[in-house]
């Protein structure tokens, strides 16, 4: 991780449709060998582009070629999902400690398993909408003007699909949801600036704490016919830093809670003030998320990140990751080729290793919680 959120620039546009990889990575990304991979292709009769280089041509994989294989791999159970649809809420109340690259990055990894994955920016900051090839801030005329396809603007949020008070035009799903990675990748709910209003909107309704859980419940059972989420595995919420009633919403209708945390004393202070808030939703509403608390920005052999990480495990036992993402450059380098680093051809063990570490202790975990309570 780098030590704080790479800012973003606006305008830098990524065809993600048009990037290409070589057999090797496709292979890696996808968990498999290179010979189990030709083998899918085979079996499936999947059309796999070829390049040349020098005096043979090799095969060259788009990301729907990839996250389509996932999905293979998935539907003839090659890969075990879980057993019942999970939410995700990543939150910290505290910037800078990786939320939005620890968002995208599990993200990319669920589709990589070959699962249905959900993305919501629940930030009108909108930085993983930004992560993933859209902007906030101009209309499809402006984004043409300067040489960006005009579908790259944010046109609706998830309070047009929530549709509480009269705050926003009410939307479907269709019309609201992105898909940067093509069908088989994770989908997007953007975020853009009007959706600071959802306080309001969310304060002015009934059970106003409870508006996330009952959408979710809602829309994952097929009762709302303008916003189905049933086909979704996994949904994953970014979260602004400030203790907003979004963000509470969101935490309230979690299974889990992610947070990204620094190893420095303000970072641990702020999950001390999480995880006693979490201690009063469960008197209250009479249930939490459960914690899995990510070392972000770890620098190995320090004495002092040492000490900090024994205080962070004494303090939440159970519930932080063996597993840890590293400082690395990676992560600024990829923003700037306007990449995410599970996609990053570049990305290194310290880098791009360690956040599938990471994912696979999660997925762990994961499975463990939901296999309990089935």
């Amino acid at each position: 991780m780098t030590s704080t959120e790479v800012e973003i620039d606006p305008y830098p546009y990524t065809d993600f449709a048009g990037l290409a990889f070589p057999p090797q990575f496709a292979a890696d990304a996808l968990r498999i060998s290179a010979q189990t991979l030709k083998i899918i292709e085979r079996d499936n009769g999947l059309k796999i582009s070829r390049i040349a280089r020098g005096s043979v041509e090799v095969r060259s994989y788009s990301l729907h070629d990839i996250f389509q294989i996932a999905r293979i791999r998935r539907e003839s159970k090659h890969i075990k999902g879980f057993p019942r649809p999970i939410t995700i809420s990543v939150f910290v109340p505290k910037g800078g400690t990786a939320k939005t690259t620890t968002t995208c990055n599990l993200a990319i990894q669920f589709s990589l398993m070959g699962l249905k994955v959900l993305v919501i920016d629940n930030d009108q900051q909108a930085d993983v909408s930004t992560m993933m090839g859209y902007d906030p801030d101009l209309t499809p005329e402006e984004l043409i003007e300067i040489g960006i396809p005009g579908d790259r603007a944010i046109n609706g949020h998830v309070g047009n699909l929530m549709r509480v008070g009269n705050f926003y035009k009410p939307m479907t799903l269709d019309e609201v949801v992105k898909k940067p990675f093509g069908e088989f990748g994770p989908h997007l709910i953007p975020a853009e600036d009007s959706l600071d209003d959802m306080d309001s909107a969310l304060r002015s309704a009934n059970g106003s704490d409870f508006r996330y859980s009952l959408f979710f419940e809602q829309a994952r059972s097929g009762a709302m016919e303008h916003c189905n989420l049933s086909d979704y595995d996994v949904i994953i919420m970014d979260n602004a830093p400030a203790g907003s009633l979004l963000s509470r919403n969101s935490m309230v209708a979690a299974d889990f809670l992610v947070c990204p945390i620094r190893m420095d004393k303000f970072s641990f202070r702020a999950l001390s003030r999480l995880a006693y808030r979490l201690s009063e939703f469960a008197k209250d509403f009479k249930r939490a998320p459960e914690i899995v608390a990510i070392p972000t920005m770890y620098v190995r052999n320090r004495p002092r990140i040492e000490r900090n990480m024994a205080n962070l495990v004494s303090l939440f036992p159970g519930k932080v990751t063996e597993s840890r993402l590293y400082l690395s450059e990676d992560y600024s380098k990829s923003l700037e080729d306007g990449i995410p680093l599970s996609l990053w051809r570049q990305g290194t063990e310290n880098s791009l290793g360690a956040m599938r570490e990471v994912f696979d202790e999660f997925v762990t975990r994961i499975r463990a919680a939901t296999e309990i309570t089935k």
